[in-house]
């Protein structure tokens, strides 16, 4: 059973993960560039995809395919790690590293690639060492950020595979005492006349400097490209979409006149199994201000109603244990729902009246599911004891107006007390 509505986060097709995503502009279209993970593999694989969607529908996604391979770097068969592009002078960059630490550039005349004649990125006559490259081209220069721990930046040479040694800065951004917990995943870009890094970050309250999971994605400005960069505040953190989130990667974007953070989550109770996220942002680009977004089930869906709730997919937040898995059977199935375990989606627009919550289900004996609206009383429901999957119905009450909603299961015991596939939300 498949069961996703368009728009809706993830907003990717539920077997594509594709995460450290670098969302760009290109023409009337916005391009995705990230990792690729595998289900139930490690982090990315020995390939990337591109996909995109159109300005005017950003539920309208297409996966383009294989845009480039491990097999088209001539030094190295090491796993692909998180990519970057820039449109230059007519042509495509795709600058991308890999799992032994060398970085590379390849080109196309198209976004999508594929991406080819892949060329080393070098200092001094020498690969460079480091993960996560980013590149941004202002004002006639080509600036490349790289690093994990500790932030380089220096200059790229027109030829985009050699760097200019005279502007190599080091710890731009590190995790060492005072300097803004960062961890990898640097994405610069322009935030009005300031110059911003995104990045996953290990900064909180408790760690100030390092320790932390780097789940957040935070934000450092300054007014040179060089810095020095001012931590500000924190873009998003996905540290509630699976119980055992590790980190995050991403960037922002002005896609016409909404800015959005892409981002990443992980599933299967894992750090891997990393799917696509976006969430609309409230930037001031004159104050260099944004305000931090939390994950939503709403992706690029405005007002949530009653039909779009389908899939524990789609769930902004899993909570006592319970996560999103993949079946060989082809189900998305929400798992570990042992005693008080459940997720939670964003706010649902009802109208007032009585509605059915029906379900695709598997349960032990003695399970009860209750639903909840924010303000109202959860209603609580046996479901029938069922080794196959096969559909409940769970009858409910709401008032008009938008409330989160929440499903949890109780039951007796510390095993897993069911699964849940699929739902639909009617009127009675």
């Amino acid at each position: 059973m498949y069961h996703q509505t368009p728009g809706l986060n993830p907003f990717l097709p539920f077997d594509t993960y594709i995460p450290d995503g670098e969302p760009k502009v290109f023409g009337d279209r916005i391009y995705l560039y990230g990792s690729y993970d595998r289900f139930g593999a490690g982090y990315c694989s020995d390939c990337y995809h591109v996909v995109s969607a159109p300005l005017s529908d950003l539920s309208a996604w297409t996966d383009h395919g294989v845009s480039f391979r491990t097999a088209d770097v001539p030094w190295s068969d090491a796993v692909l790690y998180a990519p970057d592009v820039l449109y230059h002078r007519g042509k495509y960059y795709l600058f991308f590293c890999l799992s032994d630490d060398t970085e590379g550039v390849a080109e196309s005349d198209s976004p999508t690639g594929p991406f080819v004649n892949a060329r080393q990125i070098k200092l001094n006559g020498e690969p460079i060492r480091g993960i996560d490259p980013s590149v941004l081209e202002d004002n006639g220069h080509l600036y490349y950020t790289w690093g994990q721990f500790h932030l380089n930046l220096a200059q790229l040479n027109d030829d985009l595979c050699t760097l200019k040694p005279e502007s190599v800065h080091t710890d731009v951004l590190s995790n060492a005492p005072g300097c803004a917990g960062f961890h990898e995943g640097s994405s610069l870009r322009r935030l009005g006349d300031r110059y911003c890094i995104i990045y996953a970050s290990e900064y909180t309250d408790a760690f100030p400097n390092n320790g932390g999971r780097p789940t957040k994605l935070d934000y450092a400005l300054s007014s040179s490209p060089f810095g020095p960069y001012a931590r500000r505040g924190t873009v998003i953190d996905n540290a509630g979409c699976d119980p055992a989130s590790w980190n995050n990667h991403g960037s922002i974007v002005k896609a016409g006149e909404d800015w959005y953070v892409f981002y990443h989550a992980s599933s299967n109770n894992s750090a891997f199994s990393r799917r696509a996220r976006a969430e609309r942002l409230t930037v001031d680009e004159d104050e260099g201000f944004i305000r931090q977004a939390v994950p939503s089930t709403n992706g690029f869906v405005r007002l949530l109603q009653p039909k779009h709730i389908t899939s524990p997919v789609h769930a902004a937040r899993f909570f006592g244990g319970a996560y999103v898995t993949e079946t060989e059977d082809g189900c998305f199935p929400c798992v570990g729902l042992k005693n008080g375990a459940g997720f939670a989606f964003s706010p649902v627009l009802f109208a007032p009246g009585a509605y059915v919550l029906r379900l695709t289900y598997r349960a032990a004996a003695g399970t009860h599911l209750s639903v909840r609206l924010e303000e109202t009383e959860a209603v609580s429901a046996p479901l029938p004891q069922r080794t196959d999957w096969g559909e409940a119905a769970v009858a409910f009450t709401a008032p008009a107006g938008a409330y989160p909603l929440q499903l949890q299961v109780f039951g007796d015991g510390d095993a897993d007390l069911c699964a849940i596939d699929a739902f639909r939300i009617g009127r009675l």
